[in-house]
């Protein structure tokens, strides 16, 4: 069983395609952890695509799998026709420069009507400067304003934007909950101070976000 499937149950699932027969893409999906959680569920037409290739090959023998070694931030060698991709804590390894054509490109190799998951690390937060230099791999930050207008101008039609709220149990979970809720009101009224009121405020503070985002109607 997946470590992880109780986020998956609760962000992922309700977006999953119907047909267990729809094509999947998992780019950079890393140790595989939701390529097992999708066969588990019997998905049969899965590719999972990671530079690592021992975590590729771990997966080569995965029910429903297509386990493919190479740069996930390249789409060229990969058909289209997607139901549903995954980019999950990998776009920000794109240069911005190159973020437009890339996140273009995924619209591309969609199905009409497919969706696309993003899942990034939260750019607003006062954290998120160390999780940039702890990477050096790391190229762009995004908050959440930031994030969807990369996909709406590239595409996409957005239909959910939220934060990666993690199951916290016990008595120890509510007061980290708590004290989190506290210090991101306090953090909020530091940048009314310093900004004025502003739209682009954030309003997630969870340390990762996720959006969810179908590819416009031509």
């Amino acid at each position: 069983m997946s470590p992880n499937r109780g986020y998956y149950e609760d962000k992922c699932r309700p977006f999953l395609p119907e047909n267990r027969d729809a094509p999947i893409l998992d780019l950079g999906c890393g140790q595989g952890d939701f390529v097992r959680y999708l066969s588990g569920l019997g998905y049969r037409r899965i590719t999972a695509v990671d530079r690592d290739s021992t975590a590729i090959a771990a997966l080569e023998n995965t029910p429903g799998v297509t386990a493919v070694e190479g740069d996930a931030a390249s789409l060229d060698q990969i058909p289209g026709g997607y139901a549903l991709i995954v980019a999950k804590q990998m776009i920000y390894y794109v240069d911005r420069r190159e973020a437009t054509s890339f996140v273009s490109a995924l619209s591309h190799a969609l199905a009409p009507n497919g969706r696309l998951v993003v899942e990034i690390f939260n750019g607003a937060l006062l954290s998120s400067r160390f999780t940039e230099l702890k990477d050096p791999a790391i190229l762009t930050a995004y908050t959440e304003n930031g994030l969807q207008r990369l996909l709406e101008q590239n595409g996409f039609v957005v239909e959910h934007l939220s934060g990666v709220k993690l199951r916290r149990r016990g008595f120890r979970g509510a007061i980290y909950s708590v004290a989190q809720a506290a210090w991101f009101s306090l953090y909020r009224a530091l940048l009314i101070i310093e900004r004025g009121r502003d739209d682009e405020l954030p309003r997630l503070s969870s340390k990762s976000i996720i959006a969810v985002a179908r590819r416009r109607p031509e």
